[in-house]
């Protein structure tokens, strides 16, 4: 079933829904490279772990897992014979036993490289989630990350498609740049080669928009061949549980759009039933 929007569905961004996209959409861009990049180049599926947490007053998990929640009995505690006109309780107090769930959260991005020279690491793809825009333990991480690949000679394609959140950039004036520019941009693809550090190349992105084809750079002296962001978004969501009921269409989506943009919301709802 295709996505009722003709860009990037808001109803994804949600935190309960955004893990398994992100995973669909890695695996989906994948393949796609592997089937149009020029010899001899492959892209592979990569996974780093993340917490899941961040800061903000309090800390807590923003990607929800399922709690095992069972009460507990209440056993009778033998004691021993007391002369008493009252005898103490001798049940424990009503209990609940909490499973709380602490495997890291799986982290899939793409890497691009290249066997003629030891499959050196040419292109690194990185989709952001939740917890990296927030202040915290994989936020910093993140940012670690982002450093070591600028600094080194790996192409860098980061994917913003999450409206909440820090933008993430290496420098402030991007940061900038990004909030002035009209129409306000909803999401963001930003492409950092290797050859050209000083030059970010940005593709606002605003909700109504079509996802764009970006540029997949290689060498310096090689031809960039393109990847269609909305081709594989669609098949990511055709191949997921969105339209089945994992995604409740009924409601406003999670994180809020403004006032304006939901009624374009309500409108593509309704036009794609």
């Amino acid at each position: 079933m295709p996505s009722p929007f003709p860009g990037m569905d808001p109803y994804l961004e949600d935190p309960r829904v955004w893990p398994d996209f992100h995973d669909r959409l890695a695996t989906v861009i994948s393949d796609a490279l592997n089937a149009d990049l020029p010899a001899p180049y492959y892209a592979r599926l990569e996974m780093r772990p993340e917490v899941g947490i961040v800061d903000e007053g309090v800390r807590q998990r923003i990607v929800p897992d399922v709690a095992v929640v069972r009460q507990r009995p209440m056993p009778i505690r033998e004691q021993a014979a007391v002369a008493v006109l009252d005898p103490p309780e001798t049940r424990v107090s009503r209990s609940y036993e909490i499973a709380v769930p602490t495997d890291p959260i799986r982290h899939h991005f793409v890497e691009i490289r290249d066997p003629t020279r030891g499959h050196q690491l040419v292109t690194l793809i990185e989709i952001l989630s939740p917890s990296n825009k927030r202040p915290g333990p994989d936020q910093l991480a993140y940012r670690r990350k982002q450093d070591e690949v600028l600094c080194s000679d790996v192409n860098l394609i980061e994917l913003d498609l999450l409206r909440a959140g820090d933008r993430l950039r290496p420098r402030r004036e991007l940061e900038l740049w990004l909030e002035q520019h009209e129409p306000a941009a909803s999401y963001v693809v930003w492409i950092n080669r290797s050859w050209s550090r000083d030059r970010h190349e940005a593709f606002p992105i605003a909700l109504s928009d079509r996802l764009p084809i970006v540029p997949i750079p290689l060498r310096e002296t090689q031809a960039e061949p393109v990847l269609d962001l909305q081709t594989v978004c669609d098949r990511a969501y055709d191949g997921g549980p969105y339209r089945r009921g994992a995604v409740d269409y009924t409601q406003p989506p999670e994180p809020p759009v403004s006032e304006l943009e939901a009624v374009w919301v309500a409108e593509q709802l309704a036009r794609r039933g």
